[in-house]
């Protein structure tokens, strides 16, 4: 009877307490049906915004492709190159190696945009396309690659596939709504949404080679494992960009990930899908952007100070760190430590610029550069000529901060006379280069060169200073000719 009347009061103090879905939390008294009243009327403001997130994924999506890659590898202990034992499994010890990524049709016909990476370490037979429709494609083709870009296009056989809308990467700005989507960890068709946090993005794509182009949009739209090859979308449904890779600790989504611009991924499928590659011109040059980051690396304290430095007007332009023998850039007369400034009529304000320039520069273009040079204008002009595959081989010469010795093919590291270093040597004057260290197995350690030893002459010319130095030394390793060096106190000596 007791429990019974403790029921009652319970009960009785709940009608009173909380009358019509009223309810009391933490001293607050909230009208909950009140509230859900105004976020329907709420709901009904943002239905414009809401029907873009839901259209954009419903035209895009038909037109994103899922990959999947397999293969066997085998252990050391089964390899098919090596002899069968008849009492074993041939497939015995073998590993399947299983990739995930995404593509995009940019044609019609079954033409497939997607990363390079996804697809490079697989042949045709090893790839899987899945399109939105949960069709399954077997009977792929690669139809090109360009790994200095990280990009691929695949074909699948078929007709009337709908392709995705590329958009203008130029219109990008910071802040916008962007959503992204994909395969990923392999669930297909996978949106994700957020703004760009960033363009022009570079040293992304963690690849040594020698002609990469970046230029990327960071986002916070999740990206993970499997988006690669898969579009990055703006608000109109149109590509902006090709989702590329992640900056992570983890191995997944933190929050930055990386998009190609489209404006280069658009270069490249045309170019693959009407010739099976890309051929692009290019000048042979190092470059960096100036930068207070770069500016330290340099030995200064911050760009400004750079700029004083180099006699520039400006924290504009591209510092050109190292030029390669036998290239447009060594034949036009770029020398290091130039700072490239204009292109044609284009203002070159950054690495990005100087590389959209020379991408689009047809071959055998003349271009006509303007490079300052202890703080005097320069107009030099270069023929583009074809990529090659590399350039090993090569020699080249690279600016060096100041006090840093260069160091040559021929087997010399080499600095300037300084002032203090010319007291030291007797001379009246800085005049050639000093040795710092000689390579035992090179033409100058076999020749008896040895560190202290003065360097004056190259041939008949004299040489003052390191960029003297290596541009004579360039000339001759470029024709082939014989190099002998004058050795203050020893007089000619010839390298071999």
């Amino acid at each position: 009877m007791k429990i019974t009347k403790k029921l009652f009061l319970v009960l009785l103090l709940t009608f009173f307490l909380f009358p019509s879905n009223r309810f009391v939390f933490s001293n607050q008294d909230i009208n909950a049906e009140a509230l859900r009243q105004e976020l329907v009327e709420l709901e009904k403001h943002a239905k414009p915004i809401i029907e873009i997130f839901r259209k954009v994924p419903a035209l895009v999506n038909p037109s994103v492709v899922s990959l999947i890659t397999e293969k066997k590898v085998y252990g050391r202990d089964n390899h098919p190159a090596q002899p069968a034992n008849p009492d074993q499994d041939p497939h015995a010890g073998a590993i399947p190696k299983k990739g995930l990524g995404s593509g995009i049709i940019v044609d019609e016909r079954g033409y497939i945009l997607t990363n390079n990476h996804v697809i490079s370490d697989y042949s045709p037979e090893e790839i899987t396309v899945v399109t939105y429709n949960e069709e399954q494609y077997h009977d792929i083709a690669i139809i090109g690659i360009d790994p200095n870009t990280d990009l691929a296009v695949i074909k699948i056989d078929g007709e009337g596939f709908m392709p995705a809308r590329f958009g203008d990467p130029e219109e990008v700005q910071v802040g916008d709504w962007v959503i992204a989507i994909g395969n990923p960890f392999g669930f297909q068709q996978t949106v994700s949404m957020g703004i760009i946090s960033a363009k022009g993005r570079t040293h992304v794509i963690p690849l040594a080679l020698p002609f990469l182009y970046e230029d990327f949009f960071q986002t916070d739209a999740a990206i993970n494992p499997g988006n690669s090859g898969g579009p990055l979308v703006n608000l109109r449904g149109e590509v902006i960009g090709v989702n590329t890779a992640i900056a992570t600790r983890s191995g997944g989504f933190q929050g930055v990930g990386f998009a190609l611009s489209a404006s280069i991924a658009q270069e490249a499928v045309e170019a693959i899908i009407n010739t099976g590659t890309i051929v692009r011109g290019y000048l042979g040059i190092g470059t960096q952007d100036i930068t207070d980051e770069f500016a330290l690396k340099l030995g200064f304290e911050n760009k400004y100070d750079m700029v004083k430095h180099f006699g520039l007007v400006k924290d504009k332009g591209v510092f050109v760190m190292e030029v390669w023998s036998e290239t447009p850039a060594f034949k036009a007369g770029i020398l290091p430590g130039d700072v490239i400034c204009e292109m044609n009529d284009d203002v070159i304000k950054n690495s990005l610029d100087l590389q959209r320039v020379i991408r689009h520069a047809k071959i055998d273009a003349r271009i006509m550069i303007k490079v300052l040079r202890n703080g005097e204008e320069n107009i030099l002009t270069a023929i583009v000529e074809p990529q090659p595959e590399d350039l090993s081989g090569r020699t080249y010469a690279a600016f060096r901060k100041q006090d840093e010795p260069s160091k040559f093919s021929i087997g010399l590291i080499v600095n300037d006379v300084t002032y203090e270093i010319a007291r030291s040597l007797g001379l009246e004057k800085e005049e050639g280069v000093l040795v710092l260290e000689v390579d035992d197995n090179s033409p100058a350690g076999h020749a008896g060169i040895e560190p202290g030893d003065l360097i004056t002459k190259v041939g008949t010319k004299n040489v003052n200073s390191v960029i003297e130095f290596m541009g004579i030394i360039e000339e001759y390793l470029s024709s082939n000719k014989t190099i002998t060096v004058y050795i203050k106190n020893k007089g000619f000596i010839t390298l071999k």
